[in-house]
């Protein structure tokens, strides 16, 4: 039988069927005669992993555990998409099985991470052709029902849709708790943010944005003659040691799109000298990462804070009700939020 093209061995095939009987000595016994674990079934799409979490129930999910736990370790793919759509992480979560998802989500954590350490060069200068790509596309401000807005690129991918605002003015409080706080935001977008940084009357407010759409449409609308508003009209990365060498800020937000999880930790290598070590001083960003399905962002939302650590930072989450209705995404591509609720961060300096 073939996957993608790929034919499957006898020995890979019986590891599937083992998978669904939950026979680990079975399992093992294959693997030793050259089953490979990440074997897909081709009618579902479904590894070994899938059919774990699909068949066991509360009574054997700690052996089920044990199972994924194995598999995890000998080569499974805990990412893998099946034709519906699903990770075996969304099939572990949807049936309440909180041992196995909780297994799942460790091994994405730790996969992640050494990803990040091999692959760091090769997915930066990836990085960079999509950023360019994104800063030479056209964009369009459109309005898919008589309430909500959205920014589209050339290509009909989402860059920012009005629901987010209940996300942005909760941050804009947190970054901006009180009258004459200094704050930066990466990334204008649609200028949520910065419509609810302006209303709580900073003393300073820094924008950087690079797309020229974005800047024509902040001329237009006047962000450029505010008296309080500085505009750097560039890429964060181009701007940042110009910034840090004339201000701080007690609140910095990030939002800045094309860019990938490793722009976001540089960025947060940045914001150690551009935040006012204080107790309150905040950090931001709008938390999509592995949004478009829930296993992935569970996945994001545990290695952050783990990220942090080796900034001298510290992330606490808020846990916020999304309101997104179908008929906002009328127009975009694709989906980039599926997960049920929103985790905003709250990063500020350890130990002071």
């Amino acid at each position: 039988m073939e996957s993608g093209g790929i034919q499957e061995s006898p020995e890979s095939l019986a590891l599937l069927e083992a998978a669904k009987n939950l026979n680990l000595e079975e399992i093992k016994k294959l693997v030793d005669l050259g089953a490979v674990t990440a074997a897909i079934d081709y009618e579902t799409g479904r590894n070994a992993l899938h059919f774990v979490a699909d068949v066991a129930e509360k009574e054997n999910e700690d052996s089920a555990a044990e199972i994924v736990s194995w598999l995890l370790s000998h080569g499974g793919v805990w990412n893998a998409l099946d034709r519906a759509g699903e990770s075996p992480g969304c099939i572990a979560r949807r049936r309440h099985l909180a041992k196995l998802y909780d297994r799942i989500l460790d091994a994405g954590v730790r996969s992640e991470m050494i990803l990040a350490l091999l692959e760091r060069k090769e997915h930066v200068n990836e990085q960079l052709d999509t950023h360019s790509n994104y800063l030479n596309s056209v964009l369009s401000y459109t309005q898919p029902t008589t309430d909500s807005k959205s920014l589209l690129d050339s290509d009909a991918n989402a860059v920012m849709m009005s629901w987010e605002r209940n996300i942005m003015q909760r941050s804009a409080e947190l970054i901006a708790p009180k009258p004459g706080c200094r704050v930066l935001n990466i990334g204008f977008g649609l200028g949520i943010i910065d419509t609810f940084l302006q209303e709580r009357e900073p003393s300073l407010h820094v924008i950087c944005e690079a797309h020229p759409d974005v800047l024509a449409h902040m001329r237009k609308t006047g962000w450029m003659d505010k008296p309080n508003v500085v505009v750097y009209e560039m890429k964060w990365q181009d701007a940042v040691e110009d910034i840090a060498s004339k201000y701080t800020f007690d609140g910095i937000y990030y939002d800045a799109f094309a860019e990938s999880y490793e722009d976001l930790r540089n960025f947060f290598d940045a914001a150690v000298g551009l935040l006012e070590p204080a107790p309150e001083s905040t950090l931001s960003f709008f938390n999509g990462l592995g949004a478009d399905t829930q296993t992935f962002y569970d996945v994001y939302n545990r290695l952050v804070p783990i990220d942090l650590v080796s900034f001298g930072f510290t992330c606490e989450y808020e846990l916020m009700d999304v309101a997104s209705q179908d008929d906002e995404w009328k127009g975009a591509k694709r989906r980039y939020w599926n997960a049920d609720k929103y985790y905003l961060p709250v990063i500020r300096f350890e130990g002071l």
